[in-house]
């Protein structure tokens, strides 16, 4: 038995989950919310009453995109565009429902981008350090234990000496 609740509803998407169907859902919300008033209400709010940015309102999209997928899937009938009072609209009419009330203003939309522009606030030196990182550079070597082969074959150094840390046994030289 889970520890969790059985009803998750209004839960944000877990990262915990499979990455591709997470990915596919976002792309699925993105496109959602231009042809379904529902949705598209859902992300005005986000990004004009609660001030996420696209990425941030786009998530609360998908997480409500993936419980209406399981609710079809479960109650087996189609998925029929409705409008924000639950009538349901063609596709035409749905498009001209969300670009007569659920349109984001460009100025909202300017505000919410992201600041590629304006300077970080972190050193030079922490910033490169943090580029080092993400580029998937090695680790640094560590240091081989006595008895341990290195892993290129030549001689190493070793911890063995009196200042050495941990329990290591104690070679003749």
């Amino acid at each position: 038995m889970s520890s969790s609740p059985p009803d998750r509803k209004g839960q944000p998407i877990s990262k915990a989950g499979n990455r591709l169907l997470r990915t596919t859902l976002v792309r699925a919300a993105d496109n959602a919310r231009r042809q379904d008033p529902q949705l598209a209400r859902l992300y005005w709010i986000q990004m004009v009453e609660r001030g996420k940015d696209h990425l941030g309102a786009i998530c609360v999209v998908a997480a409500h995109l993936a419980e209406r997928a399981w609710v079809v899937m479960n109650r087996g009938r189609p998925y029929v565009v409705c409008d924000t009072d639950g009538t349901p609209v063609t596709a035409a009419q749905a498009k001209a429902i969300i670009a007569h009330h659920w349109t984001v203003p460009e100025e909202v939309r300017r505000r919410r981008r992201s600041k590629k522009g304006r300077p970080l606030n972190k050193s030079c030196k922490d910033m490169c350090m943090a580029l080092t990182a993400q580029r998937g550079d090695p680790p640094p070597r560590r240091p081989v234990l006595a008895g341990e082969p290195s892993p290129s074959g030549h001689p190493s150094h070793t911890l063995d000496h009196p200042s050495s840390i941990g329990n290591q046994a104690r070679t003749s030289r």
